[in-house]
């Protein structure tokens, strides 16, 4: 039976060679794009969750109530880990880790790199999956000068993995330099992983490095705990809310716990709760799967139908035999499934032809291997879009009565027109939306490359130049002032783009003492301002004509609104127990995303802490001035130059946004491709049905336009419907999306009306195309009597 109805398809698809080839490519196109959809999707689920233990693993996140409103970070007190583990009995293991330090120098005699990663404990380890290639995994970090490297980092500094165990390395971050040895070495983190560490460093140096930095009012570190098995969150996140605020009288910090499988997704918090994340555009692609699924599917629909009428007869043959409703039904459902099954085979070639484009495109490694995983996946696409494509045709051919047929007494129901009407309308409801999206995401980042950031970010280097010795960093700015096109340099003390060095520890005359006030913290060198090109709108900079600069502080305008001042210039305010004189106030600028408001910022001085280099060069002869820069760097390090410009830097703040908007092209390019495919269906069966009226009104002399007119108007007023019902959507999810900016573009009417117009010419010719087909044919054949 299942021989005889496959033969049956396949000599359907024969004779109807046309209609078979636009829905095997229409198929293969949506289905293509499903599954790179897919493809994305699950490997975005898969980040951060690579670890046997993922689902006992948590990390500490703390509420800060400031003035400003809750601000949400996972960063802890220093001592954090540890309490934990010896106070909660819910605390199977618990690790301390430092922010992820980028830049960290390393030398092995004549042999040297820095690298980017964390000083962590043993139990950091014993919590997390971390593959070792050399060494105990339980006494990787037994002994304060430790150090654990990644098999790349060996490779290079010692030629492999073997021989580095056992050796000693010395490291250098600003003017911290210690000699260390090397007690195991890594497999390289994968794409799964956010952070990929260069290397380990043990947390008990960390510490050591802060000094008396490390209290419980001072959030320098990461805290991670392994809950033990069946523990109740919710009753764990109670009991530890107040933790904080019971070792420090008077924090304004609260605590809870999140999975750490969620941290990648889920990194948006409002009020102190989790309110989204990457988990949106995990979710918007889906849904942009399901819609292109759901309009390859309408395709498919709306060409079978049109091309009903040629099929009738057959029909009304085999009923007249004594075919059944059912094996009607079955035959068509199997032609549904193989056409798709071929639908699917092209997509899954096509997606290895575009999986380097896509990989590019979204800035990951993705790759079709048939695990079971996925193979179960491909197999459900196959079903449920061959049940979608299938369906409706398959009803709607096996429901006609042998006798209606024979006689071509056969008229569609209102049902069925509104039905199919329906199924374009939504299409191109789906279409618009995404023309429209893809308009507002794009004049976004358009206004936001040319948002005033309150400095000149052009032709502006940043340097990472902790391998440069404090005590010489001064000489070492000194040259690269002479050297051939550097028009300033300076340094301050970590990047400027997405600063995370903040305290509340600055205080005033008149300050409520109830109120904690979060400023960001940047230490500078002299000519840093300057050299990045801030305005100074009251006061000085720092400067060595004015002798001792380190009791001296510059706010920006957001601090000085903030505080209250009038006259700030004069003024003492007290930071860290230190009176600081108020020697200058600089314009607002954006050290963030423009998702945030500028924050209130003060700039200190002192020029040894300060170790992240800034260049300004010339508009000319770029590449030349960068070799010499390089040169001089190599000179004073013995080591290649990392460096980057800050335009790039700032845009990076802006990656997710930006690879969504060119997915979102692609995407919306296909749809509306799928959705003229439809359209093109509907136009064929439409112009089948009324062909003898066609070729009468020719006889009766009406001409080309006229005939266009009639049957082009209809789906004309579709569109209009579709743009009326897609308009006021895409507006209001527009509109939310760009309140996530501080600093956000308008909602020009232009786009709407361009994007509306757009869509309608594109309908026209669609269906222009068609509609001349019929308006030309010549009448006799349209008449004659079959």
């Amino acid at each position: 039976m299942l021989r005889h109805q496959l033969t049956l398809a396949l000599r359907s698809f024969m004779k109807f060679k046309k209609i078979f080839a636009i829905n095997l490519f229409g198929l293969a196109i949506g289905l293509t794009t499903v599954v790179l959809i897919m493809l994305w999707v699950k490997d975005e689920l898969s980040i951060s969750r690579n670890h046997e233990k993922i689902d006992r693993i948590y990390a500490v996140m703390t509420n800060h109530d400031n003035s400003g409103g809750i601000v949400t970070i996972g960063i802890t007190p220093g001592d954090m880990a540890e309490a934990m583990k010896a106070e909660l009995s819910q605390v199977e293991l618990s690790a301390g880790t430092s922010p992820f330090i980028e830049g960290v120098a390393f030398e092995n005699g004549d042999t040297k790199m820095t690298g980017a990663g964390l000083y962590v404990d043993q139990a950091y380890f014993d919590i997390f999956s971390v593959d070792f290639l050399e060494g105990n995994p339980s006494q990787i970090m037994t002994g304060i000068n430790s150090l654990a490297i990644s098999e790349t980092m060996a490779t290079k500094l010692f030629g492999s993995p073997a021989e580095a165990v056992g050796k000693s390395l010395k490291w250098q971050v600003f003017d911290f330099i210690n000699e260390v040895e090397v007690t195991g070495v890594y497999k390289d983190f994968s794409s799964m992983d956010v952070d990929k560490p260069d290397y380990f460093l043990s947390f008990s140096y960390f510490k050591q490095m802060l000094g008396e930095g490390v209290h419980w009012g001072n959030f320098n570190a990461s805290t991670y705990v392994l809950l033990h098995p069946d523990t109740d969150i919710a009753a764990f996140n109670a009991q530890i809310e107040g933790f904080i605020k019971a070792k420090d009288e008077g924090s304004n910090v609260s605590v809870f716990g999140q999975p750490y499988g969620d941290t990648y997704l889920y990194g948006t918090y409002e009020d102190g709760k989790i309110a989204g994340g990457r988990i949106s555009y995990v979710k918007l692609f889906s849904a942009i799967a399901l819609f292109i699924l759901i309009i390859a599917c309408i395709n498919f629909m709306n060409l079978t139908t049109a091309r009903s009428m040629s099929r009738l007869k057959e029909i009304g043959v085999k009923k007249a035999m004594g075919a059944s409703r059912g094996g009607l039904f079955g035959q068509f459902m199997v032609e549904s499934l193989l056409l798709t099954f071929l639908a699917l085979v092209l997509a899954i070639v096509a997606t290895f032809i575009l999986q380097p484009f896509f990989n590019q495109v979204t800035s990951k490694t993705l790759s079709m291997s048939f695990q079971p995983e996925l193979i179960l996946l491909l197999l459900g696409i196959w079903l449920l879009t061959s049940f979608l494509a299938g369906i409706y045709p398959a009803v709607y051919l096996s429901k006609f009565k042998p006798v209606q047929v024979l006689k071509s007494n056969i008229k569609g129901s209102f049902g069925e027109l509104l039905a199919r009407k329906g199924l374009v309308v939504f299409q191109f409801a789906i279409s618009l939306l995404l023309i429209i999206g893809i308009s507002v995401i794009g004049k976004q980042m358009s206004f936001i490359q040319n948002q005033n950031l309150g400095y000149n970010q052009s032709q502006l280097l940043q340097i990472n130049a902790s391998g440069v010795n404090p005590n010489q960093l001064e000489s070492f700015l000194a040259e690269l002032k002479k050297s051939p096109g550097v028009e300033n340099a300076s340094s301050l003390s970590h990047p400027l783009v997405g600063l995370s060095s903040s305290t509340i520890g600055l205080n005033w005359e008149g300050k409520n003492p109830d109120e904690q006030v979060k400023f960001e913290n940047v230490t500078v060198n002299m000519g840093l301002i300057e050299t990045m090109g801030f305005e100074v709108v009251d006061g000085r900079a720092f400067s060595p004509g004015f002798g001792a600069e380190d009791s001296k502080i510059i706010l920006n305008e957001a601090a000085v609104r903030t505080i209250g001042f009038e006259d700030p210039v004069g003024k003492i305010v007290n930071l860290w127990g230190d009176d600081k004189e108020v020697i200058g106030v600089i314009k607002d600028f954006n050290f963030e995303s423009l998702k945030e408001t500028v924050k209130p910022a003060f700039l200190k001085y002192d020029g040894g802490f300060a170790q992240r280099i800034m260049v300004r060069i010339g508009a000319q002869n770029q590449q030349e001035t960068i070799a010499g820069i390089d040169e001089i760097f190599l000179k004073q390090t013995a080591q290649p130059m990392d460096y980057s410009f800050m335009d790039e830097d700032y845009q990076s703040l802006y990656a997710s946004e930006q690879r969504v908007s060119k997915l979102a092209k692609y995407f919306g390019v296909m749809a509306i491709f799928l959705s003229c495919l439809g359209l093109f269906g509907l136009a064929a069966f439409t112009a089948e049905k009324r062909k003898k009226e066609i070729g009468v009104r020719k006889v009766m002399g009406a001409s080309t336009f006229s005939i266009l007119t009639l049957v082009s108007k209809d789906f004309v007023q579709l569109i209009l419907i579709s743009i009326i019902i897609a308009v006021p959507l895409a507006w209001y999810f527009a509109d939310n999306w760009l309140k996530s900016y501080a600093y956000q573009t308008t909602l020009s009417w232009w786009i709407f009306a361009g994007s509306g117009i757009l869509l309608v010419l594109i309908a026209v010719i669609t269906v222009g195309v068609q509609a001349y087909k019929a308006a030309s044919a010549n009448p006799v054949n349209s008449l004659k009597s079959e």
